[in-house]
This record gives C-alpha cells, structure tokens and sequence, in this order.
C-alpha cells in the first residue's frame, strides 16, 4: 500500500523494459524487472507480464495474443463456477470467438474430466480455459493438460482465487502444466486490488506483451508494479505461508459448521479458502435478497447463480471466503459462530432483521478490528 500510494503514481512508464517509448525509466526498468523475477520465482513461470490494469483485461489480451477472430473457446461455465471473461455470451471473450462451455458432475463432486475428454475430443478447441469465481474445490491442472495434448489445444489456467494457496503448496501449482496462466493480486495474494499478472510460456511471451501493450492498454501504473514487487516478496515470507494455512483451515471448519448447522453446500464442502452455500430447493430462494438480508446483519457475502438441479425451482447460492476475516484474526471458533449465525438467517428468509444476531455479529467484528494502518 505504501508502494502503491507513492510518488512513482506520477511516472509515466509507457512501454516495457529496455523498450521505453519516454525517457527518464531506468529505476522503473530496474522495479518492473525484479517484479517479473519474483513473480516467476513464485510460481515457477518462464516469463511474466506485470502490466495489466486488471486480471480481466489480462485474460482478454491473453486470447487476443493466441487467438484468431473465430477460434474455439472450451471453458467453464459461470453457473458452473467458472468467470465471464473466458468467453460469456456478453462479454467480448465471447464475442470474438465461438465459446462452448463445460459444467461440473454433483455426484461426482466437481468437473468430471471424462465428460470433459468427450467434448474436447468433439469440439477439437485451439484452447481451453480452467480456473474460477465460485467454485470451491481443487481443479486438476494435470488432467486438463493431458486432454489439451490430445486435442491440440492450449491450455490457459486462471488462478485469480487460488493464487495465494498456490504459492504457499497449498494447491497444486497449474503453471507448469498450463500454457499461460492469470491471476489478480488481490483475493488469496492479498495484495492491492489494482492489477493482473499474466504467466505464460518463453515462446508466447512477445505476442502475449504486445496484445497486452499496445495492442490494449497504454502506460502502466509505475506505483501499481512497485506495488507487486513489494507484495510478490512479501507472499514469499513464511508469515503469509502460515497465514493461507489459517485460511484454509478456517475455511473447512466454517464448511463443516454450515454443513452441520443444516445448510447444503455446492460441490459437498471446500479443498480452497471458498465457501459456497446452496440455496437450491422448493422454495426458490431469491439469492440477492438473501444477500441484503445477511449484510443487514452485518455479515457480507456474494449471491451466485448455481447450475439447474432437477426437482428444484431456483438457482441461488451465496459464496463466502475466509480470508480477510482470517487477516483479521478470527479463528475457527469465530467461523463456527458465523455459520450459526448465517444458518438462522437462511432459515428466516422473509423475516425481519433479528436483533440479537446483529448484535453478536458486530461483538465479533469489534474483537476482530482491520488491521492498524489498512484504513484512515
């Protein structure tokens, strides 16, 4: 934050290292450099791109630099779990090319790789994106490499939410199985939300860059690839390995005490610091006001729109993390209370604010604070 917040916000870094298109870059050059070392270092990259203005722009300029005008998109679906920017019908991935989307097996319990093998071998895509927003458990990276190879296809791995499990051998590392890979710098990295970093093989690097800049951006926050640098050396530290162990630790305990508290999950619990509740039954739950209700409480999280499921009339769910609670101390005791707290909420959907809940949620918020010097 204190990189992000300085005087660099008024440089002028147009171009890339060594390639400057404005004078006056060498310190630039000098940061932008070790950000891209240590951002391969972490995650055992060939090369790194730490320019995007957001992990969204990052996945365009990705398709962009592979892609032709027309080629075929393998993805997961939103409802699924899967993010718009690999190719939804409204958002211009799905507009520049022809996008088919895969789903995940429930009984099963996540993405049923022979299903997928079936389509891929059907479809024959020139590339295949993985990665998610609301879908709790581990992708097999390996697998999905294995029906690329088989297909043709290159294989593109978006770890926006799982980065910082990632690092810290908490999830299994996608990038050396993936052709390129994204990620944001916020959610499990935990650092400002102002950015993309894109990871790809040495061969695709230039046409990566230059879809990136000029082909979609212009200069680059000079502040905001300080900031990296600073946060890709602090994810690095045994603190923050010690904390996404907390993360996912809580993470389980709050799926078990929603679970036993009496609430369905989607995909049966957890393997990340994601958490996603299944408001899937006969009553048709609207899951926005669902949402309003519980911050009406005191308590934030996101509606989510799950698959179809026979015999169920709506589609709601509400996803919730672990980490920046888990930052701010709470334990798994903490998380316990919270799944309680949301249990008797989902069971009051219509019902007015309960007072007493919100009282008990702001006590625990209050033993909780932000941490000194994150606000003010």
């Amino acid at each position: 934050m204190q990189a992000e917040a300085s005087i660099l916000v008024t440089k002028n870094a147009t171009g890339y290292p060594g390639t400057r298109a404005v004078g006056g870059c060498e310190p630039i050059n000098a940061i932008e450099r070790l950000a891209q070392a240590r951002a391969c270092a972490l995650f055992q990259a060939e090369h790194a791109n730490v320019q995007a203005l957001s992990s969204t722009i990052g996945n365009i300029a990705v398709l962009r630099g592979v892609l032709q005008p027309g080629d075929k998109i393998l993805s997961m679906g939103e409802s699924a779990g899967g993010h718009h920017s690999h190719g939804a019908r409204y958002h211009v991935s799905g507009h520049d090319y022809a996008s088919t989307r895969f789903g995940v097996d429930e009984a099963k319990g996540g993405i049923d790789l022979d299903a997928l093998r079936d389509q891929a071998r059907t479809l024959r895509p020139r590339i295949i994106i993985a990665g998610s927003t609301a879908y709790p458990r581990a992708i097999d990276f390996r697998g999905l490499r294995a029906i690329a190879d088989e297909v043709g296809a290159l294989l593109f791995a978006d770890l926006a939410h799982v980065a910082g499990l990632v690092v810290t051998g908490l999830h299994e590392n996608p990038v050396p199985y993936a052709d390129v890979a994204t990620t944001s710098t916020h959610k499990t990295l935990c650092g400002p939300r102002t950015g993309g970093l894109l990871l790809c093989r040495a061969g695709l690097a230039e046409q990566i860059d230059a879809a990136l800049f000029p082909g979609m951006q212009g200069a680059p926050g000079a502040h905001i690839i300080a900031a990296r640098a600073v946060l890709f050396h602090l994810v690095a530290c045994p603190e923050f390995a010690a904390l996404m162990r907390a993360v996912v630790r809580n993470a389980r305990a709050f799926a078990e005490a929603l679970a036993e508290a009496g609430l369905t999950l989607y995909l049966g619990g957890t393997d990340t610091h994601m958490v996603v509740i299944d408001l899937r039954d006969d009553r048709a739950l609207d899951g926005r006001a669902m949402e309003q209700l519980l911050e009406a409480h005191g308590l934030v999280c996101n509606a989510v729109s799950l698959p179809l499921r026979a015999g169920c009339t709506g589609r709601a769910g509400l996803r919730l993390g672990t980490t920046a609670m888990t930052i701010r101390g709470l334990d798994a005791a903490g998380f316990r209370s919270v799944a309680k707290f949301i249990a008797a909420i989902v069971a009051e959907p219509r019902g007015p604010v309960d007072a007493r809940i919100s009282r008990e949620v702001a006590a625990l918020a209050a033993a909780c604070p932000v941490p000194a010097g994150s606000i003010g």
